[in-house]
């Protein structure tokens, strides 16, 4: 029999099934669901809970959920599962950062910026939870005492200097995937057994006990779909629906319980572990992988037994890409702000090298890129890695597939990221192996916990503390250390001092933060069933968030580079060389928000990161390497891995931007920074060459956490074929000069403007934002100005 459907029997259906569930999926409203957050308190608040160990207690209050949420089958559905009991929808984690949506739950339905659904009765259930979860979260659980919960929770809630997203969970991983398909939960209790045979550990057995309930669990999850799709069966009238929803109760009977025998198995189990972590703790910015290298073997195997066709397996394919757009986060207004465009950041990398140095490109690299140009959805999250020996055809197919309506896959350098991530102790092998996760963050996938984006830091505050004594201009209240006042700066090298202060003032304070949020994730939130798939936990018999992968590293990023380069350097130009202001005439300037045109006009013209100026990107570069070396040296985290510095903003860089004074680049109080590693809005004047040889004056080497480079680019200059082949060809020389990332807008810019002003003409536009994709009606209309604002490059 086939893998889906008799032969002989209709292929319409094959045809239009994936846009079908496209168009179903688009069609609905976001909404916050309440079942994970009411199950979860109803298993907390029951005392017979209450003396179990905390990995016992996690898988216990997992399969809870995992035995009582929503199970429902929608038409057309080959791929089942769901993330929530809405077809798009929302999980709050009240036990961690769950409880500051929570607080603004009344006001969520009509919000400015992304208002979600939620019945009213919903809205009541869920606030009376409240008062129960305000002394369970991570804000009171983490610190020991109530001044530093205060002050927390008061900090993060404004997010002016950093926001640590640690305190919502740790995420940001790609699970072991291949694993748990190959072996089956079973297979996972098989090898626990043995591991428990050799310890009488308590902790190690606790543990391991966890890990066995979760993989229990797991398979009585397949179990619910299979009597689903029975009991959907026996009142469908369609005999080939009918025959559909039978295959849908074998391969559910058969996976994850047991490991996977056949493509469409594979791609099942893969689905119902994905929701099943999402249960266990906040699935944003968990990682499907690279799924062209771990069901290649299903798909060959499938393909040479004549049981799968190539149209089927893109089918199904397209349903699990189309099933993971169905879950949205719940953000309070901060977050949302920082982390805008209702993406949940899971990544899908293809193309690349294998583990010794092949070029790993197969068929269902091609067809997951063929996917990415039909589908254009906020999910999955494409990223596309290019190496030297990248196939011609396949890389021209990158190129054009940029070249579509809206976002394209985000491109990769392997030369440099390889390199980047053994200096910080990968192996050979598991570099070659690496998934970019959430936005841009290389990792080995099944193998580390990251923690990728554990923190944004604000990087433009430390130079207006620098420039005002530790305090923000027209403030003097002092959250930064007190620096010498710029009256006794008399060089470069002074204002620069005070600078380096500053950082290493906040990061230490947000190192400390971070430290307690690790620490409460280790003691009060282990994860055995996303551990049971990452290599070293069960060898260990401990727990990923307590250092048990073999990869343990926490990233955080750096927001406003380009501003602090460009004020910098307007800095050395305007007072020390060209000397036309005093430092104290200047920072009277900016108290003044730049009021005089002429001033501002002046420092606006000094010249700024991306124009190909080997001065001013020396600038860039000395920020960017201050910054590593800064993070470099806070040492390991509590999981025993080092700290290491990113450099993309999500949407951080149009917060900070809003709570930030003026800055000596010219730009005004409030104005957004530039997103990642790009140049200010409009600095970039001299065209994309220029562009890319500023960018190839950054060692990315210091960066093993990733960075983002957003390049907008008009459409129109590069839709020829001389065109196209222009822009591969500049790709490439940007690669081998070690570029790191880069990922291209292709958009005329009058349409963005006109999905501003009108968005019912343009529900679905798709663009780049750092490092993911988002739907621009989604975003604030900040962040669209923003988008907006970018540069166009013509050539």
């Amino acid at each position: 029999m086939n893998a889906i459907v008799d032969p002989q029997k209709s292929t319409t259906k094959a045809v239009t099934r994936v846009p079908n569930l496209k168009k179903a999926v688009q069609a609905e409203e976001y909404a916050v669901c309440i079942e994970r957050a009411m199950l979860w308190t109803q298993f907390s608040k029951n005392k017979n809970n209450k003396a179990k160990s905390r990995p016992v207690f996690i898988a216990e209050a997992t399969r809870h959920v995992l035995r009582n949420k929503t199970v429902e089958i929608y038409p057309e559905e080959l791929v089942v599962g769901n993330f929530t009991a809405h077809r798009v929808g929302g999980i709050i984690y009240p036990e961690m950062t769950g409880i500051a949506p929570m607080m603004e739950i009344f006001k969520i339905p009509t919000r400015r910026v992304n208002p979600l659904n939620i019945k009213f009765l919903d809205r009541i259930k869920l606030a009376l939870t409240i008062p129960y979860w305000l002394t369970r979260n991570t804000a009171v659980l983490a610190f020991d005492n109530n001044e530093d919960r205060a002050r927390f929770a008061k900090e993060q809630g404004e997010a002016l200097q950093y926001q640590l997203y640690e305190a919502g969970g740790i995420a940001h991983l790609a699970p072991g995937y291949e694993k748990i398909i190959r072996l089956g939960a079973e297979g996972i209790i098989a090898e626990v057994e043995a591991f428990e045979a050799q310890t009488t550990d308590p902790e190690k057995l606790e543990f391991y006990r966890g890990v066995k309930i979760s993989m229990e669990a797991l398979g009585e999850f397949g179990d619910r779909y299979a009597a689903e799709a029975t009991r959907v069966a026996s009142d469908e009238r369609d005999p080939v629906r009918r025959q559909e929803l039978e295959k849908i109760a074998e391969v559910c009977t058969r996976v994850p319980r047991h490991g996977a025998s056949s493509f469409y198995e594979a791609v099942q189990c893969m689905t119902l572990v994905h929701i099943a972590i999402f249960q266990e703790t906040i699935g944003e910015t968990t990682c499907p992988g690279r799924i062209d290298q771990f069901l290649n073997p299903y798909y060959e195997q499938d393909l040479a037994d004549g049981v799968i066709t190539r149209e089927e397996a893109k089918e199904l394919l397209g349903a699990f890409c189309v099933k993971i757009c169905e879950t949205i986060p719940v953000w309070s207004e901060t977050t949302g702000a920082m982390l805008g465009g209702m993406t949940s950041w899971e990544v899908i990398t293809i193309g690349g090298q294998d583990s010794e140095g092949n070029d790993a490109t197969n068929e269902l690299s091609f067809i997951m890129l063929e996917l990415a140009d039909e589908l254009r959805m906020r999910q999955p999250n494409f990223h596309v890695r290019i190496h030297e020996n990248t196939p011609k055809a396949f890389y021209d197919e990158v190129i054009r597939v940029n070249f579509g309506p809206g976002s394209a896959p985000a491109m990769y350098n392997d030369e440099t990221i390889i390199e980047s991530m053994m200096n910080v102790g990968y192996s050979l092998e598991d570099a070659r192996d690496y998934v970019a996760i959430g936005c841009v963050e290389p990792t080995a996938p099944g193998k580390t916990l990251g923690s990728t984006d554990a923190g944004m830091y604000n990087m433009v505050l430390a130079l207006e503390m620098a420039l005002n004594e530790g305090c923000q201009f027209g403030s003097d209240r002092q959250i930064g250390v007190k620096t010498p006042p710029v009256s006794s700066m008399k060089s470069m090298d002074d204002v620069l001092d005070a600078y380096k202060v500053q950082v290493k003032h906040q990061l230490g304070k947000l190192h400390a933060d971070l430290q307690k949020c690790e620490q409460f994730h280790a003691k009060h939130h282990p994860t055995p069933l996303t551990s049971a798939t990452l290599e070293g936990c069960l060898e260990q018999g401990v727990c990923s968030t307590q250092g048990g992968a073999k990869y343990n590293f926490s990233g955080i990023q750096g927001t406003g580079m380009a501003v602090v380069a460009d004020s910098l350097g307007a800095i050395e130009s305007a007072v020390f060389e060209d000397k036309w202001l005093t430092l104290e005439e200047l920072v009277a300037h900016l108290k003044d928000n730049l009021s005089d045109e002429v001033v501002r006009t002046r420092l606006e013209g000094i010249d700024k990161f991306g124009n190909d100026i080997p001065k001013a990107d020396a600038w860039m570069k000395w920020v960017g390497d201050h910054y590593s070396d800064s993070i470099h040296a806070l040492g390991k985290n509590t999981r025993g891995g080092q700290y290491l510095a990113g450099v993309y903003s999500n949407t951080s860089h149009t917060h900070f931007g809003s709570l930030t004074s003026a800055t000596p680049n010219g730009r005004r109080a409030g104005e957004t920074f530039a997103s990642g590693f790009a140049p200010e809005n409009g600095a970039d004047k001299r065209g994309t060459t220029a562009l890319l040889n500023s960018m190839n004056r950054i060692d990315y080497k210091k960066f093993a956490n990733g960075i983002n480079f957003n390049i907008k680019l008009d459409a129109s200059s590069y839709e020829c074929d001389d065109g196209k082949s222009a822009l591969g060809s500049m790709y490439k020389v940007y690669f081998k000069r070690h570029g790191m990332q880069v990922q291209a807008n292709m958009l005329d810019p009058k349409i963005l403007i006109e999905a501003r002003d009108n968005p019912e003409l343009h529900p679905n536009l798709l663009i780049r934002v750092s490092g993911y994709s988002a739907y621009f009606n989604d975003l604030s209309p900040e962040m669209q100005d923003e988008v907006i604002s970018r540069s166009s490059n013509r050539g």
